[in-house]
């Protein structure tokens, strides 16, 4: 291809292009202005911008397209040849979703209106079960990503945008990727009851099944029926699970619910290929989630799908969450992307950033392992504030001055040339929160909008576990093995990425240590794979639970035959460590020895990032409250201040760092043998 992928970013005919990129949404700004507001994200000094091109945009009527002779702001072709005129390579997204804060989200409503585009919610009412879309300005019939009759409207809008399109790709134009669809989830119906139970969909589901069994004979053993062909095969309406039993139906759902939005991004992806699409990658993003019905790692293993990033809106108090997943896109993707980090909020969130905000989350997820980002929406638009250029083409300066001073430290320290330490990778169990999010009676979408309370709809059936699935499974506790595995490794000073199960096991070679959440049961393929790298020299710590049942609770001992009881063996090259809770913090203490750099007890986040000898030692204090840091060490260092400079103390084996609340401090570190000399 003209357009690859590295784990720096992309290569463009043989030159290395970072992926540092500003939304711009053409046919929302002025044409008079477009040139203006290109050079003023040339001067903030980007060298990348993204734009969708929607759908409901550019169809004005079923069959009539307006590509700027009725409106000019929607010549997107005059758009792409401007960026070519000022040297900027783009990105873009032709959907078919969009969102963008659009009405019916980019789709044309005509499209939406056809019932069988529409998806089907689990009630089974014959005039009242289409899914709808509670968005604003107005709810919205959601489309059934399997229906072949939306496909063949797809179909058409690729037919107009695709030459398009393939006319200005990279060497010779500016297009270097392009996305399939957009945060493809059910329009975030993700409860795995609430849809897609559509004709359509339920044909997909039914050839799911007789590609995963290899006969109706072998379903019906499994799910202790007696259909005649795979056609009679009825999915679960709501969670009706009471024993071991009743799982292989319920699993296989959710395992179908993946299946359909990797299926679905996959063949978006392909019909933009069968129209003439070649020589760039082609991405996807997921809005958010990190467990089913998303599943990441499978999903950029797909031969269609080159490149797979999640997308980050977070407010200053999120801390939590923007390391969680930059250190999952870190430990599970080619190059870890968010390709819509919340640069300013959509008109209705409840708080929009602030401009030390923008500050604050950006540099939090570059110190937590991010190396391509989108700042979304670097240029306002309808429906959107907070962004550092206005329509008019003119720098908000309070909110501007962070991006000038970010490129210019970016130019003198290229993150993504640079590698954050990570020696250790937390995996969750990708079959418990599949588990955890299966025994759930809440088959309506949205319950945050309508403010429901998710917990009052979970059920536990006694299914003879000794460890409880939903709660091993929430990542946002301290109390669960998963927890207590992020805080004893932080006390150690032990930086981590965070992965699961579905992980592409030829990554974890990178790792000295892999911390594997388990309990009764395990996928015997996840733990063959695991028990490889322990061959090839790994560390493998598991816990609370030993594996003995595989996901359907059935036995399956591969990990058990190597240790009846919390402790630890010797395999081939590496080693198996049994660790339930209470000893967590033990063991990781006799594992593990103190990293180079590490701080005293404090609220204080340390990350370190290197590229060959080059050294940047990242602080972020992510509460509100100013706090001092003291970073120890091994051996004689310098330090200098190169973000955010305030008071710091240097001795010898110690730096004690002042850090006001919700601020980010980054030191250029010089090592040992040069320290001694002056710099």
């Amino acid at each position: 291809m003209a357009v690859t992928l590295s784990n720096q970013g992309l290569v463009v005919d043989g030159q290395h292009v970072p992926v540092y990129s500003g939304s711009v949404h053409y046919w929302r700004l002025e044409r008079a202005l477009w040139p203006k507001i290109l050079d003023q994200v040339i001067e903030l000094g980007f060298g990348m911008v993204e734009t969708y091109i929607p759908w409901s945009t550019h169809e004005i009527e079923p069959g009539v397209y307006d590509w700027g002779s009725i409106d000019d702001r929607k010549d997107v072709e005059a758009f792409m040849r401007l960026c070519e005129e000022k040297g900027l390579w783009l990105m873009v997204r032709p959907g078919p979703l969009i969102n963008a804060e659009l009405t019916d989200f980019g789709f044309p409503a005509w499209v939406l209106d056809d019932p069988a585009v529409q998806s089907r919610t689990a009630s089974g009412s014959v005039h009242y079960d289409a899914a709808w879309g509670l968005h604003p300005p107005k709810p919205f019939p959601v489309p059934s990503y399997a229906s072949e009759v939306f496909y063949d409207a797809v179909g058409g809008w690729f037919d107009q945008v695709m030459p398009i399109i393939n006319r200005h790709l990279a060497p010779g134009g500016c297009i270097v990727a392009v996305q399939s669809d957009n945060e493809t989830c059910y329009l975030f119906h993700d409860q795995p009851y609430a849809t897609d139970y559509s004709d359509a969909s339920l044909a997909l589901y039914r050839q799911f099944l007789s590609e995963r069994y290899s006969s109706i004979h072998e379903l019906n053993a499994e799910y202790r029926t007696d259909h005649p062909a795979f056609a009679d095969v009825e999915p679960p309406r709501d969670c009706g699970v009471a024993g071991a039993a009743d799982l292989p139906l319920h699993l296989d759902w959710v395992a179908y619910k993946e299946h359909q939005i990797r299926w679905s991004v996959a063949r978006i992806a392909r019909m933009m290929r069968e129209r003439g699409l070649q020589g760039v990658p082609v991405f996807h993003d997921i809005a958010w989630q990190i467990v089913t019905p998303l599943d990441v790692g499978r999903m950029e293993s797909d031969p269609d799908i080159d490149w797979v990033g999640m997308n980050l809106y977070c407010n200053q108090d999120d801390y939590r969450t923007v390391a969680r997943r930059m250190r999952f896109l870190a430990g599970v993707t080619k190059l870890p992307f968010v390709p819509e980090f919340g640069c300013g909020l959509w008109s209705h969130h409840h708080r929009t950033f602030l401009p030390e905000e923008h500050e604050f989350v950006t540099l939090s997820a570059l110190m937590n392992g991010l190396k391509a980002i989108n700042f979304y929406m670097l240029v306002e638009r309808d429906r959107w504030q907070g962004s550092p250029i206005d329509r008019h083409g003119e720098y908000r300066d309070d909110y501007a001055d962070f991006y000038h001073r970010l490129s210019a430290f970016l130019r003198r320290y290229p993150l993504w040339e640079y590698e954050r330490d990570a020696s250790a990778m937390l995996m969750l169990g990708f079959d418990i929160s599949r588990h955890a999010r299966m025994m759930t009676t809440l088959n309506v979408a949205h319950a945050d909008l309508l403010g429901l309370p998710k917990e009052l709809f979970d059920i536990e059936p006694d299914l003879g576990l000794r460890w409880d699935p939903r709660f091993e499974s929430d990542y946002n506790r301290s109390d669960n093995w998963i927890g207590q595995a992020a805080e004893s490794l932080k006390r150690r000073g032990i930086a981590y990425d965070l992965g699961d199960t579905h992980v592409d096991p030829k990554r974890l070679d990178q790792y000295d240590t892999i911390y594997l959440q388990t309990i009764d049961f395990m996928d015997p393929a996840d733990q063959e794979a695991l028990l490889g790298y322990v061959e090839d020299g790994g560390r493998l710590v598991i816990g609370p639970g030993m594996p003995k049942l595989d996901p359907r609770l059935r036995q399956s001992e591969l990990m058990a035959r190597f240790l009846s009881e919390p402790g630890r063996t010797d395999m081939g090259r590496g080693e198996l460590v049994w660790s339930e809770t209470e000893q967590l913090r033990d063991v990781v203490d006799s594992l593990d020895g103190h990293a180079q750099f590490r701080l005293e007890d404090s609220p204080v986040e340390l990350s370190i990032l290197r590229r060959n000898e080059d050294t940047l030692l990242f602080l972020a204090n992510p509460t509100s409250e100013a706090s001092e840091a003291v970073v120890r060490f091994d051996g004689e260092h310098r330090f200098e201040s190169v973000w955010s400079v305030n008071s710091a103390v240097e001795s010898k084996d110690e730096l004690a760092v002042a850090i006001e609340g919700y601020s980010v401090r980054v030191f250029d570190v010089t090592p040992p043998a040069e320290a001694r000399g002056a710099r």
